[in-house]
């Protein structure tokens, strides 16, 4: 079942097999993914993420310059991305202890196109979520600057013009409303004139 959604995501595979690559491609929603990039050593992916974010990380160990299960470690604290590390079945378990406080799915190999559909979508699940709480976060955060912002142009009426608090929080908002403009663009109007 393909994923009902217009966002498009980007996926790193980290992996030196081809049939592995092949696999996940096969197993993900292709609809979903505008960026998929594979890098066969962990030296290259690290090159990668330093020149773009990717919001899934598949990381197939061991890769040819190490195991994995530290890189993943790496990522999974350095960045928001949803990282699946899939290990050697004999050592899963214990990788899973080191990387599941870090958010990672650790998961054990032979793996099939179901299991990586399963865990991607769960991730792409959580990216969801992620994004909903960072984008809820900045709408917060502007509105905390314009509030900051507008009671500052008030406090410099009721200094400069003599207003009570009362007053100038009315003057800023009908000054909004007849110019058709944000009271912070009212508020930054107002402080460039008290404060230069």
């Amino acid at each position: 079942m393909e994923r009902k959604t217009e966002r498009q995501y980007s996926l790193l595979i980290v992996s030196a097999s081809e049939q592995f690559n092949t696999l996940v491609k096969r197993a993900i929603p292709q609809s979903s993914f505008d960026v998929i990039e594979i890098r066969k050593s962990i030296s290259l992916a690290q090159r990668e993420l330093l020149s773009r974010k990717y919001d899934i990380i598949v990381i197939n160990a061991p890769l040819p310059d190490d195991l994995g299960v530290n890189y993943a470690m790496d990522v999974g604290s350095r960045y928001s991305s949803g990282v699946m590390l899939v290990t050697p079945g004999e050592i899963c378990d214990d990788v899973t202890e080191h990387v599941i406080d870090l958010g990672i799915i650790a998961v054990p190999k032979p793996i099939n196109k179901r299991t990586i559909s399963s865990v991607i979508r769960h991730l792409l699940a959580d990216q969801d979520k992620v994004k909903t709480l960072e984008r809820k976060l900045s709408q917060a955060d502007d509105k905390l600057a314009e509030m900051r912002i507008v009671n500052k142009a008030k406090w410099l009426l009721i200094a400069n013009e003599d207003m009570s608090e009362a007053d100038a929080h009315r003057y800023i908002g009908k000054q909004a409303m007849d110019k058709c403009v944000s009271k912070r663009i009212i508020a930054e109007e107002i402080i460039d004139k008290w404060e230069d």
